[in-house]
């Protein structure tokens, strides 16, 4: 039920959208930028983290994501793979909401409460390019 509030919510923001649709999933995924993807930085240092990621990503796998923790290689500090600063933006999910060809720039904050509040948790904008 708070996935189709969610959906309708979304539909309401964005109602130039082609089509909005949600997926679930059994496991966790990456949702990332596609091709749009730059960079990745330490939130705890602001260091480039793309060096000891893909590893870290490797390891996270092997859990199928269920374990994010990490110990940031760049400063030592303790930290998780959803937290990262990814630019653009990418998370960690089991649950996405979709809108295709949504015909807007970005979102304020403010504009998703109605979605985060349909579905009762937060939520984090990523724009794929594919």
């Amino acid at each position: 039920d708070q996935a189709e509030a969610g959906a309708d919510a979304l539909e309401a923001l964005l109602p130039r959208a082609d089509e909005v649709t949600y997926d679930m999933f059994d496991d966790v995924r990456f949702i990332d930028a596609g091709e749009a993807f730059e960079a990745i930085t330490c939130p705890l240092c602001g260091k480039d983290a793309q060096a000891w990621w893909e590893g870290a990503m490797d390891q996270a796998a092997e859990t199928e994501f269920e374990e994010l923790s990490v110990v940031a290689t760049c400063c030592g500090g303790a930290t998780n793979l959803n937290a990262l600063i990814y630019q653009p933006a990418a998370a960690f999910a089991r649950f996405t909401l979709v809108a295709t060809n949504a015909g807007v720039g970005k979102l304020a904050p403010e504009a998703l409460v109605p979605v985060e509040a349909a579905l009762g948790c937060a939520v984090r904008v990523v724009r794929q390019k594919v």
